[in-house]
């Protein structure tokens, strides 16, 4: 005796959303290591001859990190993987184009360059450790909103709660970093600590 049509259906849809559910858990996206943090959002860098946009998705575990990045619908994906002596630049499918000094590898192939050294500290709204800095700004709140470091002038805005854990942070989602005509800019829409 064949079941009802409705019922198979039925059948069919459990099924179905039981295998997606299942196929959803195994794409939970690994936890970020204690003291790291993940981010995701919009770069922007623009110097007086040209700009440069993309989305990025950013893991930092201790001083080792891997960013990615890609232009509009996913193109151009590269990944740069690295420390804070030196990084390798990867393409899209995994391969290796270069390693060396951060700047160098960023400069001469894709045209501009982040401060890795000390980008870490600064998005999360305070300065590297053991440098000088100048010119600090804070809000009515206690939180810091500008500050000088190695010649670059540091903007911090946006601030919102983060984390699930207690205390929760208060962290930047707004990052502007400028050196002379040179400006990086991370508008941060997601932040995992």
């Amino acid at each position: 005796m064949n079941p009802p049509r409705s019922q198979s259906k039925s059948l069919y849809l459990v099924a179905f959303f039981a295998i997606l559910v299942a196929g959803c858990a195994s794409l939970e996206r690994p936890e970020v290591a204690p003291g790291g943090f993940e981010l995701r959002g919009k770069l922007g860098v623009t110097e007086p001859q040209e700009s440069f946009s993309a989305r990025f998705l950013w893991r930092q575990d201790g001083s080792d990190f891997t960013i990615d990045l890609w232009g509009p619908f996913g193109q151009g994906r590269v990944r740069l993987v690295g420390n804070a002596r030196e990084m390798t630049l990867l393409d899209g499918e995994g391969s290796v184009i270069t390693q060396g000094a951060h700047e160098a590898v960023m400069r001469s192939n894709l045209g501009w360059s982040l401060p890795l050294g000390v980008l870490p500290e600064w998005v999360q709204g305070r300065p590297a450790p053991d440098l000088p800095v100048r010119q600090q700004s804070h809000d009515e709140a206690g939180r810091l909103t500008a500050f000088s470091q190695l010649d670059w002038q540091v903007d911090l805005a946006r601030y919102r709660e983060t984390g699930s854990q207690q205390p929760v942070r208060l962290l930047p989602y707004r990052v502007t970093a400028q050196r002379g005509a040179y400006r990086v800019r991370l508008a941060i829409s997601e932040w995992r600590i």
